[in-house]
């Protein structure tokens, strides 16, 4: 049985640079039958330096190794971007629950990332290209400051393959992006509303993108959205995450539209 609170060491295997202040961290398995779904996030830990939440970024169907995509924003990540091959990373978990997939075989899907938000639909892009007949139609919408903010840029090439992959950037230095907010994207593009989504951004990103897709017909009980809190314990005990009666940690991240429209703290910054 696994102690949701023993921190367990992963070896880093391969380090690779993303956009301007990302890298992706290939890592062993912290322990015997470790698995998890799309969506759901480890707490990472170096000693002297505490632990954080992370998302995690690679194939959930992979057994011999995960990914994590880590952006230099504090001391921690600071510290984490300067280790090398071989070095050791603290991980517990994984938390939370899961974008349900099993709901959107055979079906359209929409995903809308803003920024380094990719970095938790990722898992479902990879089983899209894995498995290319598992849904319809597959249509994502990414957006970003500029060319530098690109995470998983060597991929989309990957993605294209299956995937209506649509690119929106506030500041474009050439024509090859649309200009423009993500939501930008859904002006130009014609999604099938009957599309099942998975949406990750910051809360303001939340606010315009509902509205787009409100207006255009979709379903609340089709919308899943990945919140982003401070975390501490991921076990629903510091209730530094709550939204109303919710945990983040551990109700979420994951929550359909239907669950959160009652709420209204949740569109607040964080």
């Amino acid at each position: 049985m696994i102690n949701d609170y023993q921190t367990y060491n992963s070896k880093i295997l391969k380090i690779t640079p993303e956009g301007s202040d990302s890298k992706t961290f290939t890592l062993s398995m912290p322990y015997k039958d470790f698995a998890f779904e799309p969506g759901q996030y480890v707490m990472v830990s170096l000693p002297g330096f505490g632990e954080s939440p992370i998302s995690l970024t690679s194939y959930f169907n992979e057994k011999r190794f995960f990914e994590l995509t880590i952006r230099r924003v504090g001391s921690l990540t600071s510290a984490v971007h300067e280790l090398k091959k071989g070095d050791t990373l603290g991980i517990r978990g994984p938390y939370g629950n899961s974008f349900p997939l099993g709901i959107a075989k055979g079906k359209n899907i929409l995903i809308v990332a803003g920024g380094i938000a990719i970095e938790p639909v990722r898992p479902i892009i990879l089983d899209a290209v894995n498995n290319p007949k598992k849904y319809k139609k597959v249509y994502i919408f990414y957006g970003c400051r500029d060319e530098s903010a690109l995470i998983y840029e060597k991929e989309y090439p990957q993605w294209r393959k299956v995937c209506d992959l649509s690119l929106a950037l506030d500041n474009p230095a050439t024509k090859k992006y649309t200009k423009g907010m993500v939501t930008t994207l859904f002006d130009v593009k014609d999604i099938p509303s009957d599309a099942i989504a998975y949406v990750c951004g910051p809360p303001i990103m939340y606010k315009f993108v509902l509205e787009k897709m409100l207006e255009k017909g979709f379903n609340p009980e089709n919308i899943y959205i990945s919140l982003e809190r401070h975390m501490d314990c991921a076990q629903g005990v510091c209730q530094h995450c709550a939204i109303g009666t919710k945990y983040v940690c551990k109700d979420g991240p994951v929550f359909s539209y239907a669950e959160l429209k009652d709420f209204k703290t949740w569109l607040s910054p964080i």
